[in-house]
């Protein structure tokens, strides 16, 4: 139930919507400034954007908030939705008001993400719902979303001592439970895919945005034995899912469809590529995140330990991978990696001490990048975003 200062707050912004409905449509195309989420920093901070150069300002904090380590911006408002790990206990998911003139950030609301050490928040394409994973906690939780950031309980998954979930993997140190490490939408927004790193599987739920019980019974499609899937990107062509896992540094190809409530996700035999270069050990490597390009020509990687951002070519015919670079990320831990709305550079968000932005310049005809790339100094950042 919300409280008469909530309510107040949600009134204020209501009133403020529509002006700032109309800065977040004119730098939708041209975004003025980069906001970071955090591990180890005060908050989400922000630093000014410069397109053309693909440089950054003056890194400062934009608002407290604890550990905001992964961000997704509503589709259509001047909302934004973080992911906050918590020293102990559950997490939480916070919603902010964004003012994309000012690169301002307001708190709306934070509520429980119902378990531990949530690391991926995504939205609907509809901006109706929300959904986190806690890898700590193993459980997915859905919100529904109101238009002035009010958020609210929608259920879930829970897979700890839930017979309904897999076996455990064989990686004792690292699947010793269910760890749930992303909840990314289908293109067609009928369909959500969570990884469970503890247990080798994907779930594949049927999704009903918007509606009071949004998540539909989930087909469970299992993984590698000892994969550890961890994110996953879909080809533009609608029939192809990546998926890159953590604890073998690989990425498998899964062969897509569906109709109506139910989809099929099958696991391409041979498609698999090992990121680190052949004969590395994985002690101390992971495999971390992956983007498919626009044009669906190219993959692209990072891979942790060794600190690397690999570049794939991607077969028209088969979806089949070929590596076609290999460089530095420029810095300690790429978190994550992910291309500016013009497409023109790819930012690594490295999160080891000393903590850094990396800009590298991205040639789209080739998928190349930069050899060296333009390097900002920043507190432990876990994710970028720009409004």
């Amino acid at each position: 139930m919300l409280t008469k200062s909530t309510r107040r707050q949600f009134l204020v912004a209501s009133a403020a919507l529509p002006f700032a409905l109309r800065s977040f449509a004119q730098s939708s195309t041209e975004p003025r400034w980069v906001l970071l989420g955090t591990g180890d920093g005060k908050g989400i901070y922000r630093a000014p954007w410069n397109a053309a150069t693909g440089e950054l300002g003056a890194i400062e904090l934009a608002v407290a908030t604890e550990r905001p380590t992964f961000l997704a911006m509503h589709p259509k408002r001047p909302l934004l939705y973080a992911a906050n790990e918590a020293a102990k206990g559950d997490g939480s998911l916070s919603s902010f008001r964004v003012n994309a003139a000012q690169g301002t950030v307001e708190l709306v609301q934070r509520v429980s993400s119902h378990g531990n050490g949530p690391c991926y928040v995504s939205v609907d394409h509809t901006g109706k719902t929300a959904f986190v994973a806690n890898y700590g906690g193993g459980s997915m939780s859905a919100y529904t979303l109101g238009s002035a950031g009010e958020i609210s309980d929608a259920g879930g998954l829970d897979c700890r001592n839930n017979p309904s979930c897999g076996v455990l993997g064989p990686v004792t140190d690292r699947q010793e439970a269910a760890h749930l490490h992303c909840t990314t939408v289908s293109p067609d927004n009928k369909f959500l895919l969570v990884c469970n790193l503890g247990e080798d599987a994907i779930e594949v739920f049927p999704i009903s945005p918007g509606k009071k019980a949004p998540l539909g019974v989930p087909t469970r499609v299992q993984a590698r034995v000892g994969s550890g899937p961890r994110h996953v990107a879909f080809h533009p062509n609608g029939k192809w899912v990546y998926c890159v896992h953590e604890l073998d540094a690989t990425i498998d190809l899964y062969d897509w469809s569906a109709h109506k409530h139910t989809a099929s996700m099958k696991l391409r035999e041979g498609s698999t590529v090992f990121t680190l270069t052949p004969g590395t050990s994985l002690a101390g490597n992971s495999g971390c995140e992956i983007i498919v390009g626009d044009d669906g020509r190219f993959v692209y990687t990072c891979s942790r330990g060794v600190d690397e951002i690999i570049v794939y070519r991607v077969d028209a015919t088969s979806g089949l991978l070929t590596e076609q670079q290999r460089l530095s990320c420029g810095g300690k831990i790429p978190r994550i990696i992910a291309f500016d709305p013009t497409r023109k550079w790819l930012v690594s968000c490295n999160q080891t001490a000393p903590g850094s932005v990396t800009v590298f310049a991205h040639d789209a005809k080739t998928g190349r990048l930069s050899e060296t790339p333009k390097t900002f100094a920043a507190d432990t950042p876990m994710f970028v975003q720009w409004i």
